[in-house]
């Protein structure tokens, strides 16, 4: 799995992560769909001694500040693991949901000598180690800001929105608890 700009993994770091859906498809639309992140979430919280800093699962990608520990595997290895645990538990809920057209679309995209039947995410995935408080701020509100963007245009504010971890900042509590970065 190919990372967009090649940098050094260094576990015991936070990393501001990025991966999309092939074909920039809306895919995270429902609450079966957005859950199955929180499940991803809660299986790197509890396995790796992972902590989620900040998050928003938009309809076709999902942004995160993710501290990796050292029990964690490598960063492409733990993103490689999400996209197949994501394809294989998506396409059955689009089955469900009776979207034929989205799933015709991942199969034409799969590559059968791999023995795939689907390819749900995009090849690549962005990950930027954490270097700085600015940096690490710049990112949280980048992620907290990209549902009012007008593009999306999904909430007046950010807080508003329940698959990120605005309300966590700003009210207190969230959707889904987090670990609240405090400088």
């Amino acid at each position: 799995m190919a990372v967009r700009y090649k940098i050094p993994f260094v576990p015991n770091n936070i990393y501001f992560i990025t991966f999309t859906i092939l074909g920039w498809k809306s895919v995270f639309v429902s609450d079966q769909s957005f859950s199955l992140v929180y499940k991803w979430f809660d299986y790197m919280k509890y396995n790796y001694a992972n902590k989620v800093y900040g998050y928003v699962i938009m309809p076709n990608h999902i942004h995160l500040l993710l501290y990796i520990s050292d029990k964690s595997p490598a960063i492409s290895k733990l993103i490689q693991n999400a996209k197949r645990f994501f394809a294989y538990q998506l396409i059955p809920y689009l089955k469900t949901d009776n979207q034929g057209e989205l799933i015709r679309y991942f199969s034409s995209q799969a590559k059968e000598n791999n023995g795939a039947k689907h390819k749900v995410f995009e090849d690549r995935y962005d990950s930027k180690i954490v270097v700085s408080k600015y940096f690490f701020l710049e990112k949280l509100n980048y992620i907290h800001n990209n549902p009012l963007q007008k593009r999306w245009n999904l909430v007046k504010d950010p807080e508003d929105y329940k698959y990120s971890s605005a309300a966590n900042y700003i009210l207190g509590k969230g959707f889904y608890d987090i670990a609240i970065m405090l400088f």
